[in-house]
């Protein structure tokens, strides 16, 4: 039952996401992100990262979204702006690529991980804690070890932010 549910979400994320880059549509491409992070909730809760489910449901699927469509929305895009962009084989090879990269991983996810490889050695050396998941086995790393790389991070979103809306300005 745990197979089917993995295999289900699996899908459900990978043809969401291939939804996401084939739209010509923003916001029909924002939409169907949606499915994709609860398709990626659901693998979480199969790996008893119960915070990290939560956190992608309520941040990702809230406010992310959120802020997705309003930028898009405050851009006021038109259907001839979108044309423009976007050429019936410019993105040709990339598709192939990420086709591969997905065929290649669910070769991994139905074949599993073979007994002697290093991969399936270093799981049976490293169990899950007790406290997989939880706030403060996700906290504490993040607030001491990566505090600087989590703030530039931070900063660099909201540049971003910024850039987008200067953009958007210039177009009203």
């Amino acid at each position: 039952m745990e197979h089917l549910v993995f295999i289900l979400a699996a899908a459900v994320s990978f043809f969401s996401a291939c939804a996401i880059v084939s739209r010509r549509n923003p916001v029909y491409a924002v939409v169907f992100m949606l499915p994709l992070f609860l398709g990626m909730a659901t693998i979480f809760i199969q790996l008893y990262a119960t915070f990290m489910a939560a956190m992608l449901i309520m941040v990702y699927g809230g406010a992310i979204l959120v802020v997705f469509l309003f930028v898009i929305m405050l851009i006021n895009l038109q259907p001839e702006e979108l044309k423009l962009d976007f050429t019936p084989g410019g993105y040709l090879f990339p598709a192939v690529l990420a086709g591969l990269l997905g065929a290649l991983v669910l070769s991994f996810a139905l074949a599993g991980v073979p007994a002697d490889s290093v991969l399936e050695q270093g799981f049976a050396k490293a169990p899950a804690s007790a406290d997989f998941g939880s706030i403060e086995s996700l906290s504490m790393p993040l607030f001491k070890q990566y505090l600087v790389p989590f703030e530039l991070v931070s900063l660099l979103i909201v540049v971003a932010l910024l850039g987008v809306v200067l953009l958007g300005r210039k177009r009203i």
